[in-house]
């Protein structure tokens, strides 16, 4: 069935991440940014990026309709997600995710 599985998909791999031996665990989750559309509210998804301290999790909002990735992005905690508006802008977002991770975790 259609249907968005961004929640459910996020808490199962923090989860499950956090069970293995690490010394860094990261959950980046890639998403359209339409959440709206499958009645996952901001807030929900921001507790499911953040349920895990051992875990830095992150979203990269793909595209938008509108300005709907701009709008979640404003409502998730400061720095844990991006827009990319051209795919061509993921490897410089995932440079800076683990960059700025790796310096606050020093």
């Amino acid at each position: 069935m259609s249907g968005d599985y961004t929640l459910e998909g996020t808490e199962y791999a923090i989860k499950e991440l956090a069970r293995e031996e690490a010394d860094e665990h990261f959950v980046i989750v890639l998403s359209d940014a339409n959440l709206e559309r499958y009645g996952i509210r901001p807030d929900r998804f921001a507790s499911a990026l953040t349920s895990n301290p051992q875990v830095n999790g992150f979203a990269i909002f793909i595209g938008s309709l509108g300005d709907q990735a701009d709008r979640l992005q404003r409502t998730l905690p400061a720095g844990r997600s991006f827009v990319a508006m051209d795919t061509k802008q993921i490897p410089q977002i995932l440079q800076q995710i683990f960059t700025s991770t790796m310096l606050s975790s020093a």
